[in-house]
């Protein structure tokens, strides 16, 4: 009789705390979930602006073919001392004329020199390049693209993970997404964004995931170098702290339930 009183009481903790638990998993608690569709007004995403040592890559093309090569680099060593990309025996296509932003926030090229790139987008960056080859080249084509783009991804999701980006956009959701998710230990009230400003300084930004106002926040879209990071919920916190508890609970139950099965 002890023991299924005892039995009695066990089990509705445990499933009071699972319950408990699951209510915090889903996202979005605020949205129906009758409805077949529903449109939630979402943050635009800003162009990125460009920040000392981005790496960024600016390719020359014009219908003289001798002329450009005389603007665009051959490969890809960074020079600290410059700012830029030198000339190695070493060729890796993939990063052919990428410059690092310097700590003044320029970038140097072949003949045109030194080019204030920080605090421009990669548009207007290239607009300025091509103001600056009228001199030399007729009908010059500019592309510029943003090599070191990638995001962190830390603290309560499946996999802990910098995710490298391809193209200027990533949101908070398909960063987690590319970490496997959060873990059940995750608390989604309190998700921080972690964003290093150019004066220096840093900023952090909280996040709400059970609530659909994630997509109207000024952080649901990230930057460049941010740090995403899930921090644990309580539950998490307390079966740390409570090791010796929980297993003696278990051990218990199983105790109880083999005696039970035992009788009968």
């Amino acid at each position: 009789m002890k023991n299924s009183n005892l039995l009695g009481l066990i089990v509705p903790l445990v499933l009071l705390y699972s319950c408990r638990t699951s209510k915090q998993l889903p996202y979005f608690q605020d949205l129906s979930d009758t409805a077949t569709v529903q449109t939630i007004a979402t943050a635009k995403a800003p162009p990125l602006s460009l920040q000392a040592d981005d790496q960024v890559q600016v390719s020359i093309s014009s219908p003289s073919a001798e002329a450009t090569s005389f603007f665009n680099l051959i490969t890809a060593n960074p020079s600290p001392s410059t700012g830029t990309l030198s000339n190695s025996s070493s060729v890796n296509q993939s990063f052919i004329n990428v410059y690092v932003v310097s700590t003044e926030g320029r970038i140097t090229m072949p003949i045109l020199g030194d080019i204030q790139a920080a605090g421009l987008t990669l548009e207007q960056l290239r607009q300025k390049v091509v103001v600056a080859l009228k001199p030399y080249l007729t009908n010059a084509i500019v592309s510029t693209r943003l090599i070191n783009f990638k995001v962190t991804v830390i603290g309560e999701v499946s996999k802990p993970f910098t995710v490298p980006v391809n193209g200027e956009k990533i949101n908070v959701i398909e960063a987690i997404g590319a970490s496997g998710d959060m873990t059940v230990f995750g608390s989604r009230k309190k998700v921080k964004v972690i964003r290093k400003l150019p004066d220096g300084n840093t900023e952090v930004a909280k996040l709400d995931f059970n609530s659909s106002s994630v997509f109207q926040s000024p952080y649901f879209n990230l930057r460049q170098n941010d740090i995403v990071y899930v921090q644990p919920n309580k539950n998490k916190g307390f079966l740390a702290d409570n090791t010796t508890f929980w297993a003696s609970m278990i051990l218990s139950v199983a105790s109880i339930l083999t005696i039970i099965l035992t009788r009968n």
